[in-house]
């Protein structure tokens, strides 16, 4: 699991925005809101209340998963941002997971389309 100390704020939001990050979410956002929603139906089934469950939930369980994703690899490497193994790796990696179930999250309140 990556430390918490990976924190998702406003400044990893604009440092995942200089990164096009953001871009590559939105060209991949079936790909990714496809692993978000089966990490969230499992988490569902799971829970004893549902209701009680929230972005930290879906992003510790999400984390592992994008962190092996090779959609996201192949782009960390285009990007040259730090590959597995190197130093900064799992922030990065931390970073998208968290933007990725803010992205998902997002889409399932306001009920868009987007899944």
């Amino acid at each position: 699991m990556a430390a918490r100390s990976y924190i998702w704020d406003s400044q990893a939001a604009k440092r995942l925005e200089e990164q096009q990050l953001d871009r590559h979410w939105r060209n991949q956002r079936r790909h990714y809101n496809d692993l978000a929603a089966g990490v969230w139906e499992s988490l569902e089934r799971i829970a004893d209340d549902p209701s009680r469950l929230k972005h930290d939930d879906l992003w510790d369980s999400l984390y592992p998963i994008i962190s092996r994703d090779s959609i996201m690899l192949r782009e960390f490497a285009r990007k040259r941002l730090p590959a597995p193994g190197a130093p900064r790796h799992l922030q990065w990696v931390a970073w998208f997971a968290h933007y990725v179930a803010e992205k998902f999250l997002e889409g399932r309140e306001g009920g868009s389309g987007d899944r």
